[in-house]
């Protein structure tokens, strides 16, 4: 029986379940939404991280959907008890954010153009997104976390008539068509799961979305940026990195390295478990390190840092083929390691071998950078990847065409 059978009473305040997926053992996230003035306010928020071990390869979907269903099942025993407070929640909507490696993602730039001007209908669009198919390049096949992936969604992210953009296109006339076509390929076995489990709580509606989508909303909706940028977000154990071209997300691949990997490789130079690592890098962060341990401390992060990049580097060089890279790079990040990945050490043997010529612009982006976006209340832990859920779930609607 769902947790929530009362979606008729409107008493109940309505919120969004937000989920997300990462790679790697037990590592499922949770958030109840509350939308308050039409900026997302959390909540509520769980996670299932319980240590941070070695991934697991062979059993760590399941592993991945058992830690997901704790989440879940955590929501709803905390939506239940805030009943008896005189107010109770509804869910008028699920969204479970995926991260790689289970979804391949491509945007595909469709161009009609005609001699004559034609007015765009949404059976034009329609009709033109199915007479276009491309298959996702050729060195996207090998990530995904399962065989034979199925196309599930296909979304609009932008409409441009005669070369300029468009909210809302229908009636208006064109002799040239733009759309920038997402699609995303996820195994239907990993989607069935994931509903299966949702609907145990809720019968809310579920969409399943991809990382690099949420990422990409957030930044355009929410963010000031240039129209040509590179868009990293660093989960537990993988890092996504996004190419944007003219304000369209074009592709994204990743790099099994993130913050979890991070903190073992920093934890086996320190002598420490990784949770002690982390602890190590926000008391950096926070500047609460004695000086001596601050300046014994220094070296063994830079160190990380330079291999972590030392992957980004090689994903950019995959990423870009012939075409040349952006100089601006926005990275999400948690805050404790906003040092790591900052501006202020991450020049150093960083773009020496890349296609720009001057070196990269580092932007990094946690909570802080979203507050104006996504507020949390009081005693809910921050994290960067939720306040990206939460944000895209707040603004999808208005954001995809």
């Amino acid at each position: 029986m769902a947790f929530f059978s009362f979606l008729e009473d409107k008493k109940n305040t309505k919120i969004k379940i937000v989920l997300f997926l990462d790679a790697g053992k037990g590592h499922a996230r949770g958030a109840v939404v509350e939308m308050r003035n039409d900026i997302p306010h959390i909540l509520y928020s769980v996670s299932g991280e319980k240590k941070i071990g070695l991934p697991e390869s062979k059993e760590s979907l399941s592993l991945a959907m058992s830690s997901l269903e704790e989440v879940l099942q955590d929501i709803a025993r905390a939506l239940q008890k805030s009943v008896f407070k005189n107010k109770s929640y509804v869910a008028e909507e699920v969204c479970c954010i995926l991260a790689e490696p289970y979804y391949l993602s491509h945007t595909s730039l469709i161009t009609e153009t005609q001699k004559e001007p034609f007015t765009v209908t949404e059976g034009v669009i329609k009709k033109i997104m199915s007479s276009y198919h491309e298959l996702l390049p050729e060195a996207h096949k090998e990530v995904l976390l399962d065989s034979n992936p199925d196309v599930i969604h296909e979304k609009i992210i932008e409409v441009r008539i005669n070369g300029y953009h468009s909210d809302n296109p229908y009636g208006k006339m064109a002799n040239e068509l733009q759309l920038a076509v997402f699609r995303t390929k996820i195994n239907k076995n990993i989607v069935d799961s994931i509903i299966k489990i949702v609907k145990k709580v809720t019968p809310a509606p579920l969409s399943v979305e991809p990382l690099s989508l949420a990422a990409f909303i957030t930044v355009r909706n929410r963010l000031s940026t240039d129209k040509d940028f590179i868009l990293v977000t660093v989960g537990n154990d993988v890092s996504e990195i996004s190419l944007i071209r003219d304000h369209a997300l074009l592709e994204t691949v990743s790099f099994p390295f993130g913050k979890h990997s991070l903190a073992r490789l920093i934890a086996s130079k320190i002598f420490a478990t990784p949770e002690e690592a982390l602890t190590r890098l926000g008391l950096y962060h926070d500047k609460k390190l004695s000086k001596e341990s601050e300046a014994a401390f220094f070296p063994v992060m830079e160190e990380t840092q330079a291999l972590w990049f030392s992957y980004l580097e090689k994903s950019l060089v995959s990423l870009s083929g012939e075409v040349m890279i952006p100089e601006n790079i926005y990275i999400f990040v948690d805050t404790d390691l906003k040092d790591m990945l900052g501006s202020n050490i991450t020049q150093k043997g960083f773009a020496s071998q890349t296609l720009v010529p001057n070196g990269f612009i580092i932007n990094t982006l946690d909570t802080s950078a979203l507050s104006e976006q996504c507020t949390f209340g009081l005693d809910i832990r921050f994290d960067t990847i939720l306040a990206i859920a939460a944000s895209f779930a707040g603004a999808s609607k208005e954001s995809l065409s």
